[in-house]
């Protein structure tokens, strides 16, 4: 991977975030130590991107099932997403802490927080968040075991979330609620038909396996306790059978029911050997959940004891240093006042400076890997500036870019017998295009070094499957970059697309 820039720290450190984004839903503990590599204070790490760090972290003790760090860092991530005006991170967190206190609260809902949800949620133009919106109020009734109501509330709107194809997760939530509720009520027939639908959406791409697995085991927990409670003890097997190779995926909830309808279920058989080993392991589960809780609280606790400190110094800080600040405002007014009178003679120079400096400093920093890589490749360097030469003199500029297309890919075929297998042939032409990666740099310092690479391949005319293979990535990859480069520049605040955009620029 080729590097075209760094923060003023040395470490591209958004490229934590991006990882852990990757793997928090199937390696919540790896997603954990990438934002764990985050320098402290992470305030001033990652400056503008606080809402996303919460909210991963959030993710993962969900994932974890830390029920009292989750509510916690989704508190700070709304904090922070309305700070950066992130409206759509703001909606899912308040939609996230209301769901967290409808549980602790035994079913009494905090609807302020839905409230909030669909405000930011029309800030943002987020149709599908309003719909989740939506969802809630059918599980508040689900929650509150008027399984009636909450069917002809989903029922309503059944065909709708259906025809979301680019998010499958609405479709699959109403699903789920549908079959717990009938499931509740025992109407087992109309618990089973919807119950199969949700196992047949499983391979649908946009939902994540993990998330359908969780809501999957829950109703077989779920059909297992109501046909226990039916004396109906061989069905009642089977779904637990089901659900044993879910068990990574269930939440504390689904544990607890999961232990208990096992003991109860070798109780109806007299089997006391078995019964003994659930009334084991859900006694241990009851002292790590209180367990974990404890630590959670502990580290909340030390979290808001080190922010007081930091306060208190900083406020001494303040008070110390009020005079002297004082004094430095007077003196930079005065220097104010001078610069303004110089500032038309000088713009000129300073702008023309500041341009050459750029170009030199990128060119230094790249001049000891160019020379190593021209040794041996003189020849076929030669060739390439031929080559430019020549498209050079196309004057139609859609010509010129199939051209260099054209160049690009008689590198790539040819890159094996041109280059040593330690070195890229991407990293030699990247570096001819220094004008477009300063631009770049400069008007969008918050771009990474694979999201300048991508946006120079889509620039030049490249499709996601070609980009792919001069990265040696997926394609699947290359589109969901693409996305969230486009969040990063607000291009949907703009009404244009990424193509667009770099077309324009």
């Amino acid at each position: 991977m080729v590097s075209f820039g760094q923060n003023k720290n040395g470490q591209d450190v958004f490229r934590y975030i991006d990882s852990a984004d990757i793997y928090y839903s199937i390696k919540p503990k790896l997603a954990q130590q990438y934002l764990d590599s985050i320098p402290e204070p992470v305030t001033a790490s990652i400056a503008g991107s606080l809402a996303e760090y919460y909210q991963l972290k959030a993710l993962i003790n969900d994932r974890l099932n830390e029920g009292a760090k989750e509510f916690q860092n989704f508190l700070l991530a709304l904090k922070y997403a309305e700070q950066e005006q992130k409206y759509d991170i703001a909606g899912m967190s308040s939609i996230e802490l209301f769901y967290n206190t409808i549980i602790v609260n035994d079913g009494k809902a905090d609807v302020k927080y839905l409230e909030q949800a669909k405000a930011f949620y029309t800030l943002d133009n987020n149709y599908n968040g309003l719909i989740e919106v939506n969802q809630m109020y059918a599980y508040i009734e689900m929650h509150n075991n008027n399984f009636k109501k909450s069917n002809e509330l989903t029922l309503q709107h059944l065909e709708e979330y259906k025809n979301i194809t680019d998010d499958g997760y609405y479709y699959m939530y109403a699903l789920f609620m549908l079959s717990s509720n009938y499931t509740h009520l025992y109407n087992i027939d109309k618990a089973h038909k919807y119950l199969y639908h949700l196992e047949r959406i499983k391979n649908d791409t946009t939902i994540s396996p993990p998330l359908h697995d969780a809501h999957l085991v829950t109703i077989y927990t779920c059909l297992a306790d109501e046909h226990l409670k039916q004396k109906e003890i061989d069905s009642t097997f089977i779904y637990l059978n089901k659900a044993k190779p879910l068990r990574k995926f269930m939440n504390d909830a689904d544990v607890e029911n999961y232990y208990t309808v096992f003991l109860n279920y070798y109780d109806s058989k007299s089997d006391l050997k078995n019964k003994k080993k659930y009334v084991d392991s859900l006694q241990l589960f009851h002292e790590n959940e209180l367990a974990e809780t404890i630590d959670a609280s502990l580290e909340i606790n030390t979290a808001l004891l080190h922010s007081e400190r930091q306060l208190r110094v900083e406020t001494k800080k303040k008070y110390v240093n009020r005079y002297y600040i004082l004094g430095l405002v007077i003196v930079l007014l005065g220097l104010i006042s001078l610069v303004v009178v110089k500032y038309n003679t000088f713009k000129k120079r300073i702008n023309k400076f500041i341009k050459k400096d750029s170009e030199y400093a990128y060119l230094q920093s790249n001049h000891e890997k160019l020379k190593v890589k021209v040794k041996g490749l003189e020849g076929y360097i030669e060739d390439i500036k031929h080559n430019i030469k020549q498209i050079a003199t196309i004057s139609d500029v859609n010509d010129q870019k199939n051209e260099i297309k054209q160049m690009y890919k008689s590198i790539h075929l040819n890159s094996s017998t041109l280059l040593n297998k330690s070195e890229n042939h991407l990293e030699l032409i990247n570096e001819l295009n220094v004008a477009f990666f300063n631009k770049m740099s400069s008007k969008h310092p918050e771009l990474t070094s694979s999201d300048l690479i991508i946006c120079y391949y889509i620039h030049t005319g490249f499709k996601n499957k070609e980009i792919s293979v001069f990265l040696n990535t997926t394609e699947r990859s290359i589109e969901s970059k693409r996305y969230r480069i486009g969040k990063k520049l607000q291009l949907k605040d703009k009404s244009v697309s990424l193509l667009d955009y770099l077309t324009q620029l």
